[in-house]
This record gives structure tokens, sequence and C-alpha cells, in this order.
């Protein structure tokens, strides 16, 4: 029989900062280390947390996310993830003097050894199938022999904390579900999130990308986002998992960079099919703009995003934070292929030119004109070139976009749209154009 060992984690909170385009991320997780001897549970009893209930939007069936915990190869990592799941509310009252954390129930498991990698891995796989649960860190006792595997994990705060925190987002949860109507469609259920966060949530523009230490941990949870309702990437892509799931759409979130830096969004499933969304990035003052990685393909998301490795590419050394710079915080446990388009914002919400006799979009701008918007927004469809395209509505000959204009101009009567002060922004990548509206 090998000799046992006990692997202590020492509390350490990894955060890798994120720079984006429009602003700097950072993510929270995982990167325990080990090596003291086996210790005994001392806590007895626990304080149990009851969370205040939930109450759903009628007429939507919630659905729990069980897409990572279905990608876990193993029995016993199974195991530990309905364990870890099952003692996440049980807490004890008092800080733990070594770790300076507060205790939750030691998890045996009898006939399951375990390797490092599979307890981080099933701890990785629970808390990404649960954005609700916030509070378990990464200091972690780990014990393991040829018949059992012993796992001692702790809460960041205290039961009351935790009490009082897990309350807080059902009351902010409920109070969102309660202005969400019956009947809407997979996808306008999560336009309905979508816009709900970017209209509640700010990004925290003052992370400190180099000391961590220096920031509020609450800004990479759901309670940053839906309470304090200031955040950074990782709190939008776990409310956006949360809320969706509450309203009946399966969402995950999806680990990865961008400009060189770790970042986190989301993957959504609509009528059987998987598309990326990018909240964060979808946060900008540009409001005809704020769709742009809404429901995207992996070729779309991929020119400026990277993926973070799936577990079973690593070892188990790099799992361990021991081998290269990837590591088990970072690693994605599930991510799904998506290879459909047809459920993006722009070609579903906004008018979409097809031809240059315009139809759709004439009557789009002419609504737009009726309510005064300062941004008329349409979508060139993909049997059009779209650079060609663009020339010949704003540049070549027959320029037209200013024939559309003068259509709607001819049917408004008090005030009409400034052809000769029409700007226009173009975004190939999105195949959108978004122009710059004026009145006299």
């Amino acid at each position: 029989m090998n000799k046992l060992m006990m692997k202590k984690i020492i509390a350490l909170l990894l955060t890798m900062a994120l720079t984006l385009c429009l602003s700097a991320c950072s993510i929270s997780e995982y990167l325990p280390s080990f090596g003291t001897p086996e210790t005994v549970e001392t806590v007895n009893p626990y304080y149990e947390v009851v969370p205040d209930e939930l109450t759903y939007s009628e007429g939507y069936e919630p659905v729990t996310s069980a897409y990572a915990y279905d990608a876990l190869p193993a029995e016993s990592e199974k195991k530990l993830y309905e364990e870890l799941l099952g003692i996440c509310y049980d807490i004890s009252p008092d800080r733990d003097e070594d770790t300076g954390r507060y205790a939750m129930p030691q998890i045996e498991l009898q006939g399951y050894p375990m390797k490092e990698s599979q307890v981080r891995t099933a701890l990785k796989a629970m808390t990404d199938d649960h954005p609700e649960i916030f509070w378990m860190t990464g200091t972690m006792g780990f014990y393991s022999d040829d018949s059992k595997t012993v796992v001692q994990v702790y809460s960041n705060y205290s039961a009351e904390e935790v009490d009082e925190r897990v309350n807080a987002v059902r009351a902010a949860a409920n109070e969102f579900y309660a202005s969400v109507p019956d009947g809407l469609s997979e996808f306008d259920r999560e336009v309905t999130v979508h816009d709900y966060l970017l209209e509640h949530v700010a990004y925290d523009d003052n992370v400190d990308t180099i000391n961590f230490d220096n920031n509020d941990p609450d800004v990479y949870t759901v309670y940053g986002a839906l309470v304090n309702q200031v955040t950074v990437c990782e709190g939008y892509a776990r409310a956006f998992q949360m809320l969706l799931n509450g309203l009946g759409v399966d969402c995950v979130g999806v680990m990865g960079q961008s400009h060189d830096q770790m970042h986190m969004w989301n993957a959504v499933r609509l009528g059987g099919s998987w598309y990326q969304a990018d909240v964060t990035w979808d946060d900008r003052e540009e409001t005809y703009a704020r769709y742009i990685y809404f429901n995207v393909t992996d070729s779309f998301i991929l020119e400026d995003h990277t993926l973070s490795p799936l577990f079973s590419e690593l070892s188990d050394d790099q799992i361990n934070g021991e081998d290269g710079d990837i590591n088990g915080s970072v690693m994605n446990i599930f991510v799904p292929v998506c290879m459909d388009s047809s459920m993006g914002w722009y070609v579903n919400k906004t008018p979409v030119l097809s031809d240059f006799d315009g139809a759709d979009v004439k009557s789009g701008l002419l609504a737009s004109a009726e309510n005064r918007e300062d941004f008329f927004v349409f979508y060139i469809d993909e049997s059009m070139d779209y650079e060609s395209t663009v020339l010949r509505l704003f540049a070549d000959y027959p320029q037209y976009f200013f024939d559309y204009m003068n259509a709607v101009n001819n049917t408004l009567s008090d005030y009409s749209i400034d052809s000769s002060n029409a700007s226009y922004f173009t975004h190939e990548k999105s195949r959108i154009v978004a122009v710059e509206l004026h009145y006299y």
C-alpha cells in the first residue's frame, strides 16, 4: 500500500489580468499549492445556510447546467462533484486559524482513490456549472490513498455573510425575473438578459491589473454583477449564465484569452444549436454596436479570442500548475461547437439589405426617422459582397442609400433627414452598417 499522504492547499487566489479593446478584465480562480500532513476535521456543528426562494418567471422552466458534470470521465470525479454540491451551504461559524477561511464539512469518498488533478477538475466542473455558488475558495485540504480520498473545502465568507450575500443575489434575480414577460422565445429571453446586464451593470474600470490583492473579490462573481452592479468579465459571464438558466435557456461559461490576457465569456444553446456570446465586449458606449458578439460562430469569435484548452488535453502536471503557463484554474471542462449564425442579433433584429431595391432598409429607416433615432443600423446579407456593397451605397454611383433617404423624406411631413450630414460606420466582420442620422 502506498504511504499515506495529505496535501493541503495553502490559501492562494489566482487572478489573471485581461486587457480588452474596451477595458481590462481579470479571472479569479483556483491555483492552490500542496504539501502538509493529514489533519483531523474538528468543526462541529456547521451552520446551514438556507437561502430565500428564487421566484422564477412564470411560463419558463429553469434549467440546471450539468454540461461540465457530464464531461467528467471518471465516476470518482462525478461523485466528488456531487458531494461538493451537497455541502456548499454548510459553513463553519468560525474562521480557520491556518487558512483564514471558513471550513465546510469534510468529504470522504470511500473506494475512490483520486489524483490531485482529478480533485481540481471536479471542483472546477462544479463551479463552472453553478455560478450561483460564488463563495467557495481554492483553499483546500486533500488526502488520498489506495482506498479513499478525503477533501476539505472552505468558504471565503462566514456563514452569516454567505447567507446575506446569497439572499441579496436572489433578491436581485427575483426582481429581474418579475420583469420578464411570458411567452418570449429563447432568443428574446437571451436578448432580455443581455440588455439587462448592459443597462444595470458597469465594468470596473478601476480594477488593478497588476496587484490583484487590491481588488474587491466581489467583482469576479454574480454578487458583484447583480448586487453591487460593478464587475469584470467573469462577473458578466457568470451572471449571464445564471439568469439565462433561470429562464430555461442553456448557457455555459467559456474560458480563454484575448490580447494575450485571460478572458471569460459564454456559449448559449438555442433551438438545438450553440452560439458564442460575449456580454463584456458588447458593453460599450456605442449603442449601435452593442450586439457585435451576440450569438456568433466559433470562426467569428476566434478572430480575436483564443479558447483555453480542455482539461482532457492537459497533463496532470499542467492541471496542477506545475508545467507551463496553463493550469486547472483557466482550463475548460466543456466547450460546445458553435457553427450556426442564424440567431445573431443583427440578422434577426435589424433590416436586412438583400438587394439594392432596399425595401426592408427603407422601411426600417423610416421607422428610425419617425422615432428621431440617432443611429440607423442594417445588416448586409451574405449573398452580397460587403465591401463593394458599401461603396455602391455611399461612395460610388448611384449611391443607393441617398435614394433611400430621399424616399423616406418624401414620406415625412414635419422634418427631414439631413442627407448632406450623414456619416456611417462599418463593421465588416458582423456585416452591419450604422448610419448617424441628423434632422432639419
